[in-house]
């Protein structure tokens, strides 16, 4: 059988259409779609079928065969580390997935020192805003705000902190009653977004017209001087812009949570990324 359009079938099912496992495999999505009916017909079932709302999803076949795959991979992998050494070298990629602020505000200054300290290793960071697979192989690691409700055996998972919040408005404006940044109401699920809603409730508490759809969006409001808002103490005392105001004292916590593959737990580069990363946290 031949293992290159196994990747193929693999790359389908860990990014959901042909499009994204062309990008995965830097290929066209025609090349991916001739590799998959090459494996097909080779193992003389049908691996992928056409829902009924016209986009292509896996048989039960195509799982089954995903799964066996996904065995296959891990052993190579192993088998990989173990003849060259891998295993014990800080060396390779790491892909570590997590919400644009924590990227952008939290490991990005830090990375230029990790990169000094450990030359061989290259980091992947994707900024996503939904929750990614480990079980699909999407990444490496995932830094979760918030308990992880996925994952499984094959997944490790570890809360690395406990983020604290308070009121922050922007540097060098005394005005004390600027009107609060809410957020957008498809974030209204936030843990901080969800208290200011609650406490934020009398006629001295005015409202801004702005309502931005996520953490970053809101930093830059306040930033602007739009008004103030609840941030994670963690990541706004990163950025000078931000002032933190004595008042409200919001009784509000955040875990936050690593996820890594169980199997590549043991790897010297993803120790020193997941030390990395817990050190970080911990400050």
């Amino acid at each position: 059988m031949n293992w290159e359009n196994l990747k193929y079938l693999l790359a389908f099912y860990r990014t959901g259409s042909l499009s994204g496992a062309a990008n995965r495999l830097n290929v066209d999505a025609t090349t991916v779609s001739r590799r998959l009916g090459a494996l097909q017909t080779e193992i003389g079932a049908q691996l992928i079928e056409k829902s009924a709302n016209g986009s292509l999803e896996l048989t039960a076949a195509g799982l089954t065969a995903v799964s066996h795959i996904e065995t296959v991979e891990t052993s190579l992998d192993r088998l990989t580390s173990e003849l060259t050494g891998a295993r014990l070298a800080e060396e390779g990629i790491v892909r570590i997935s997590s919400v644009p602020v924590v990227n952008t505000k939290i490991l990005m200054p830090q990375m230029k020192r990790f990169a000094e300290q450990h030359p061989g290793i290259e980091l992947h960071l994707a900024s996503e805003v939904r929750n990614v697979s480990l079980t699909r192989r999407e990444t490496d690691m995932a830094i979760r705000l918030g308990r992880p409700q996925d994952g499984g055996y094959n997944v490790t998972v570890k809360r690395i902190a406990v983020l604290e919040h308070a009121a922050y408005g922007p540097a060098g404006v005394t005005t004390p009653d600027l009107p609060w940044i809410m957020y957008h109401e498809n974030m209204s699920f936030l843990p901080q977004a969800r208290w200011m809603a609650e406490h934020l409730k009398s006629d001295s508490d005015r409202i801004s017209s702005v309502r931005p759809s996520d953490l970053e969006g809101v930093i830059e409001a306040v930033a602007s001087g739009l008004g103030r808002s609840v941030i994670p103490i963690k990541i706004a005392e990163t950025d000078q812009r931000l002032k933190r105001l004595p008042d409200p004292k919001p009784d509000l916590l955040r875990e936050v949570w690593l996820m890594q593959h169980s199997d590549q737990a043991g790897l010297a580069r993803m120790l020193a990324v997941s030390r990395w990363i817990e050190e970080i946290f911990s400050h």
